[in-house]
This record gives structure tokens, C-alpha cells and sequence, in this order.
């Protein structure tokens, strides 16, 4: 029998190899080790009011109301920033002169001298899904441009194909090309699939990160529905994110997309009441979703301040684990039993604790319990004895323990509420039992 310190030797070299081979399944650029937390433009500023002033206010904001030190690098341009037209000697990409008269290489240099990380937007058609110069035909030439710029962050969109929007085998080979084009640029770029345009809002594209040319073979973060722009898509978009062979998809490298946050201040594009805001952050932390805020950095409520910078959320859903979470309870609550079904999540996490969210969709507050079916696809065996903690209250939740397999109750609010708890064994000696990911075996090697 081999000595204690060359097994743990052994299991360290594992881990190793099964993390260089996940990395370099997926793009060739060393990102993605942790979901990407940050701002996009989209739902807060829409359209009309992408410029460099605003932008740089929106760093400011973050650096001062504490975004950054929570963890949010990113500073991500969505549609609309581009000129009409590309550069009739260069052919290359230009911003649009009045809104960006410093250029792009002078904002992203202002961005990197705050400590943010720079993101851009393009699309694999002909035009963006706002009718701006597309990326078709000329992949290499934008990815060098935004390389040149000091380009952190690649969103490419899916308007304008002249194939269509599912046309899979035109579709990855087109965001395809675009991946090789940033990696031939020598440039460390996140690079973010959006198959999301010109899509209906029930339309599946979960084949993103299920099919064997998407996922990590494709790029460091890929949606796996349609935009969240209401409190049904993003239910939608969440229950998407949750199919098993979804999840099967995600891990170091890349991650499944729902689409980007919705707050709930006033002022942005789009917004969320306050409790299903919150819960949609609770949810994407479960998922190991990105973090991409799309609220008003310079006037966030503090309700929508205290939900970005809640470190245990943000601690779920940076997990060094990065094992994705999933529903492992679904039940009604009233008369209609499909429309407005309570959810609980589950996500295993490192220290050999799980995160336990509970979602109550119906119109009356109402207990919601983990009972049998919840249980087996957490971690914990028959009897374990474990202690309750409230991220929220940022202490022991109203009923402080459970006893593992054993129902417990949470009552919670309707219309979108949540509560979030990790459920972690008061003995350090208690075995494990099943994944929320249903990958019992990957859970036991990494606890080796």
C-alpha cells in the first residue's frame, strides 16, 4: 500500500491534469478558470446612451461604491458603440466619433489605469443585431483591432446570418473563426458566444453547450438561452442552465450563460423588481453563471448595492469546486402546478458544504421543504447532522440546523422570493453522498 504522502502527491497531480485538460479543451487563451464578474452596458444604457463619458462613469462609480474591490473587473461596450461605417483605407472597425472622440484604445487604457479589464462587442453576421459593421469576412482583421485597443473581453452575437440564426453548421464555424482569430492574436481574450440574436424568446439553444462544437471547445462562456429580459425568460433561462447535460457542459474554461443581470434600480434599460432581482442573483451564483451587472453604477439603490457585494453569494459563485449547481427539488404551490412551481437549487462547494437556494414563484408566502428527493442529490449521508447558515443575514438561518435526509422547511415569500443557505456538517468526519451535478465519482476524486 502506497505511503499517505504519495497518495496525496498522486491526487495533487491529478487534479492538476484533469485541470490542464479542461483548459485546453476549451479556448486557447488560459481564461475562464472562474466565472466572469463585471458590468455590460446592455440593460443599462440600451442603445442610445453608449458613449466614453458615461462609460467612464460607470468605472468611477464602481471603483467608489466598493463593485470593484467586491470582485467585478470587467467593463464590457454591448452594441451600439460602433460608427456606421468601417474605416474606407483600413477596413477596420471605428467607434462612433461623437459618442467615443478619444478612440477606443484611449478608453480601454483608461479603464486598465482604474484596474478594470476592457470588453467589446461584435457580431458573426453581416451587421449587429442593431444593424452596426458586423464581423463576417473580416474575423482576423476586428480581432487584431480589438487586440491593438487592449481588448479583455469578446461578445459575439448571432443577428444577420444569411443562413439563419440555427443554422449549426454555419454558426460554429463562424464563431469558430473568430475564436482562432483572437488566439492567433497572441492577446489573452475572454471570448463570450452569444447565439441569443435573432432568436424568439422561447427558442432552445441549449446545443451551445451540448453540441461537441460549442462548450469549451468553442469559447469561455456561451448562452444557453435566449435574452433575459422579464421574470419569465429569466426562469426560463435558469431552468435551461439547470438540464444535467447542460451542466455536464460547464466547469474551468468555460461556463453556461443565462444572459446578463437585471437590477432592480431605476433608470436602466431593463429592470427586475426588487425580490426577483435578488433572486436572480442568488440563482446565477448556484449556476456559476457570469456576473454581469446591467444597473446604474452611479445611482444603485442600496438594496440593489447590498445584493452585488454580498461576499458568501459572490464566495458560492466564485467556488473553487467549479461545480455547477442544479434544481434538485421542484413543487407547486396552488392550483397551477407548471406556472408557478417552488424550486430549490443545489450546489456542492469545497469545503464540502452545499448551497441551498429556495425559490417561491406563486402569488402567497409559503413553506417550501427539502425533503426526499432534494436530499439524494446532495452531498450528505442519512443523518448527518448539519449547521444552517443565512447568506443574507450573514449568520444561523431561523432554524439553525438540519439533520441530513430529514425534511426541512424554509417558509418564504411569493412572487419571485428566495432565501440562500449553505448547509455545511457540524462533524468533519461525516462521509459524503450524492453531486447536484449527478457526478457522484468527480465529487469523491476531488475529495480524495
Amino acid at each position: 500500500m502506497l505511503p499517505r504522502c504519495y497518495l496525496a502527491m498522486l491526487n495533487f497531480c491529478l487534479r492538476c491534469m484533469l485541470s490542464c485538460c479542461w483548459v485546453a479543451a476549451g479556448l486557447d487563451n488560459g481564461l475562464g478558470l472562474n466565472p466572469p464578474m463585471g458590468y455590460n452596458t446592455w440593460n443599462d444604457l440600451g442603445c442610445h446612451d453608449v458613449s466614453e463619458t458615461n462609460i467612464k462613469a460607470v468605472a468611477d462609480a464602481m471603483v467608489s461604491n466598493g463593485l470593484k474591490t467586491a470582485g467585478y473587473e470587467y467593463v464590457n461596450l454591448d452594441d451600439c458603440w460602433h460608427a456606421k461605417e468601417r474605416d474606407p483605407s483600413t477596413g477596420r472597425l471605428q467607434p462612433d466619433p461623437k459618442r467615443f472622440p478619444s478612440g477606443m484604445r484611449a478608453l480601454g487604457d483608461h479603464l486598465h489605469s482604474k484596474g478594470f479589464k476592457f470588453g467589446i462587442y461584435t457580431d458573426r453576421g453581416s451587421k449587429t443585431c442593431a444593424g452596426f459593421p458586423g464581423s463576417l469576412d473580416h474575423e482576423e482583421l476586428d480581432a487584431q483591432t480589438f487586440a491593438d485597443w487592449g481588448v479583455d473581453y469578446v461578445k459575439e452575437d448571432n443577428c444577420h446570418s444569411s443562413s439563419g440564426a440555427d443554422d449549426k453548421d454555419t454558426l460554429f464555424k463562424q464563431f469558430g473563426l473568430f475564436r482562432d482569430a483572437l488566439n492567433k492574436t497572441g492577446r489573452a481574450i475572454f471570448f463570450s458566444v452569444c447565439g441569443g440574436g435573432d432568436q424568439l424568446p422561447w427558442t432552445d439553444i441549449s446545443y451551445y453547450a451540448t453540441d461537441p462544437r460549442g462548450g469549451r471547445t468553442l469559447a469561455n462562456a456561451w448562452r444557453i438561452s435566449p435574452d433575459a429580459i422579464g421574470k419569465i425568460t429569466m426562469r426560463d433561462a435558469a431552468l435551461t442552465d439547470s438540464a444535467p447535460e447542460v451542466v455536464a457542459a460547464s466547469g474551468p474554461g468555460g461556463f453556461n450563460d443565462p444572459d446578463m443581470l437585471l437590477g432592480s434600480t431605476d433608470g436602466a434599460t431593463r429592470q427586475l423588481s426588487m425580490e426577483l432581482s435578488r433572486t436572480q442573483f442568488n440563482t446565477w451564483a448556484i449556476l456559476m453563471a457570469p456576473l454581469l451587472m446591467g444597473s446604474p453604477t452611479a445611482k444603485l439603490s442600496n438594496y440593489d448595492l447590498e445584493t452585488y457585494t454580498n461576499q458568501e453569494v459572490i464566495a458560492v459563485s466564485q467556488d473553487k469546486l467549479l461545480q455547477q449547481g442544479t434544481v434538485v427539488q421542484k413543487s407547486a404551490l396552488g392550483p397551477l402546478p407548471e406556472a408557478w412551481p417552488t424550486l430549490v437549487w443545489g450546489r456542492n462547494l469545497s469545503n464540502g458544504s452545499a448551497a441551498l437556494l429556495f425559490v417561491n414563484t406563486g402569488f402567497s408566502r409559503g413553506n417550501i421543504t427539502c425533503g426526499a428527493p432534494c436530499w439524494s442529490q446532495l452531498p450528505f449521508q442519512p443523518g448527518a447532522e448539519l449547521q444552517v447558515r443565512d447568506l443574507w443575514e450573514h449568520g444561523a438561518a431561523a432554524v439553525p440546523t438540519a439533520v441530513a435526509h430529514k425534511d426541512f422547511a424554509v417558509e418564504v415569500d411569493g412572487f419571485g422570493s428566495s432565501k440562500l443557505f449553505t448547509f455545511a456538517p457540524i462533524s468533519p468526519t461525516v462521509g459524503r453522498g450524492g453531486s447536484p451535478t449527478g457526478d457522484s465519482s468527480y465529487s469523491a476524486m476531488l475529495m480524495v
